[in-house]
Order: C-alpha cells, then sequence, then structure tokens
C-alpha cells in the first residue's frame, strides 16, 4: 500500500502519517522496494517541497470516484446511489475505466472521505416535517419530564470496533433472536430520575396506568409542584400512552400531557440516555433475565443526576436545530 501511495504522487511524510509509522521506516521500506527495480532510489522530499503531483490518469479516474460516491439516488432520496466501494468499482469499469476495490479505497481517502455506519431511522415525510418545524417553533416549555420506554435484552450491544495486536482477530459481537430480555420505562428531569421495570409481556393501557401512571407520574409531579415547579408531562403517541381513559385520568389529576409529534425520537434526551445505558449494561455481559435484571438497576443507579441533568438540559438545544434543519432529522 505504501509502495502504491508513493507512485501515485503522495510523499514519504503523508505515507506515514497514514500508516502511523515513522519517517525513517517508511523511507527504509521505499527505498528497499526501489533497490530490486531498476528505479533509482526513494530519497525523502525537503519539508519545504510540496508532494509531487499525481498522473493524469489518477486525477480523471478521482474525478470520477468522487462523482460517484457522491450521486444520489433517485429511487429512494438522501442515500447514495453507488454507496459502497464495490459499487463505485462496478461501475468505474462499466465506464471504461478499470479499477479495483482498493484502489478505489485509497482514492476515497485521498479525496477526503471518512467511511461511516448509516444509522437506522424510521420513515419519513413532508408531513411530519412541518408538524416538527411547527412543534419546535410554538414549545416554550422548559420545565419537561421525559418518560419512554426500552427493551434490554442479553446481546451484545458494545462498541462494533475494537483495537487489535497484529495478527489477532476481533471479538464476536453475539446476537441471539430470542435473547433473555427485560422491559423498561423511565422518566428523567431536573432533579428526577424514574425507573419502572415493567411485568412480562405486552404493555397494554391497564399496565401502564397501574405501573406507570399511578406509582411514578402523579406522586412525582404533585411532589414537584409542592416544590413550587410546573413541570410538564412527556410521553409519545404509543397507544397504551394515548388511550382515552388514562388521559382522562391524567385530566383529571391536573396533568396535561405535552403534545408530541410523530417520528420524533431525535428530539426526546431520554434516547440519547437509553443509548448511554445500553452501552454499560451490554459491557457488563449478561447472560439472563436476573443478571439483565441486577445490570440494569445498578446502570440505572450509578448514573448520576447530573448526567441526566445534561441530557434534559439539551431539550432547548434540539428545538433550536430543528428549526434551524427546518424540521428535519437531526445529525448525529
Amino acid at each position: 500500500m505504501a509502495l502504491a501511495w508513493h507512485i501515485e504522487g503522495l510523499s514519504v511524510r503523508t505515507i506515514a502519517r497514514r500508516l502511523r509509522l515513522s519517517h525513517s521506516t517508511v523511507l527504509r521500506y521505499l527505498s528497499a522496494k526501489a533497490s530490486l527495480s531498476t528505479t533509482s532510489p526513494i530519497t525523502s522530499a525537503p519539508r519545504t517541497h510540496s508532494p509531487p503531483h499525481p498522473l493524469k490518469s489518477v486525477v480523471v479516474r478521482r474525478r470520477l470516484v468522487k462523482r460517484l460516491a457522491l450521486l444520489l439516488s433517485s429511487e429512494r432520496p438522501g442515500s447514495r446511489k453507488y454507496p459502497s466501494t464495490y459499487a463505485i468499482a462496478r461501475q468505474c469499469n462499466l465506464q471504461g475505466v478499470p479499477v479495483s476495490v482498493s484502489t478505489v479505497r485509497r482514492d476515497l481517502i485521498a479525496l477526503g472521505f471518512v467511511l461511516r455506519c448509516r444509522r437506522r431511522a424510521v420513515a419519513f415525510t413532508d408531513d411530519d416535517a412541518n408538524r416538527r418545524l411547527l412543534f419546535a417553533r410554538t414549545c416554550k416549555e422548559t420545565d419537561v419530564l421525559f418518560s419512554d420506554e426500552k427493551i434490554f435484552d442479553t446481546n451484545d450491544h458494545g462498541c462494533r470496533t475494537e483495537w487489535c495486536y497484529q495478527g489477532q482477530r476481533a471479538s464476536v459481537r453475539e446476537t441471539a433472536r430470542w435473547a433473555p430480555r427485560l422491559h423498561i420505562w423511565g422518566l428523567i428531569g431536573i432533579g428526577v430520575k424514574k425507573l419502572v421495570i415493567l411485568p412480562e409481556g405486552s404493555i397494554t393501557k391497564e399496565k401502564y396506568k397501574h405501573h406507570c401512571l399511578q406509582r411514578v407520574v402523579v406522586p412525582t409531579m404533585e411532589a414537584l409542584r409542592a416544590e413550587g415547579r410546573t413541570p410538564v408531562f412527556m410521553q409519545d403517541g404509543a397507544r397504551a400512552h394515548t388511550a382515552n381513559t388514562n388521559l382522562a385520568y391524567l385530566s383529571s389529576k391536573g396533568i396535561f400531557p405535552l403534545q408530541w409529534p410523530a417520528r420524533s425520537p431525535d428530539l426526546n434526551p431520554i434516547e440519547n440516555f437509553w443509548a448511554h445505558m445500553q452501552r454499560e449494561v451490554s459491557n457488563r455481559g449478561p447472560t439472563d433475565v436476573d443478571e439483565l435484571r441486577t445490570f440494569v438497576q445498578r446502570v440505572w443507579n450509578d448514573i448520576p443526576q447530573s448526567v441526566v441533568d445534561a441530557y434534559v438540559a439539551s431539550f432547548q438545544q434540539r428545538l433550536q436545530d430543528c428549526v434551524r434543519l427546518q424540521g428535519e432529522r437531526l445529525p448525529g
């Protein structure tokens, strides 16, 4: 790879920086390769000299690679027509520019491209964006209690990458289709952190009212009002949440939930809080439901309230970003 980069016009110092090696190590390697061929030995250019320009054929090929990498798909707006190095290399060959997959990868790196994972998201329409924009512009609430449900399981949800020594292979991320799971519900706010481990089975309006509203939401709201605060309760549009009986019960207690726009998990700070908890629980390696329950409760207790407050305080910035993006999804 170092020799190929040098042939394409990269300097020794640039190659050393990309390979995370010393300048002298790369120089010795390239000199040894040059001594085996008929070319003259490779010398290091002074720091004041600019690296040589790549060949004209390389410039033409990289222009094509860049154009294909940035080309958007008409069938699925927002996605790339040629998202992978294999697709780009295949299209280059069809257009009469023979190139390998590894060369395309080197060209993309040289052009400043970075390989990133595509995040999953729910389907999104223009009406959803308009509703989100209206909500972000009109919402003036600063003291909000955010609630949401989350399913934890024993699968490995840790980091997708890991550092390995030369010759070592990365560890396996084990995933079972019917892994032991735990259904929980949480409520966070400034100075508030409540956790409910829900019983097995699907959540119904009766379970939600008994375990979450009667036992947690109403007592918490009453306690905060006694302190002089005027909090607003937030819940998403799940059927168990928006059942008429549950809404009537909340209104009888003087609690009127925030009218939350559909398909807006990125506006809810508790989603990022769940992701933080998921990593911590997964790193402990639970193997059954009992260990999963223990680790979830332990991680929840170990997270300081200051971290929770920081997540909750990000709500106003999320609203501002939503307005700036005209209702589109927030990045990240």
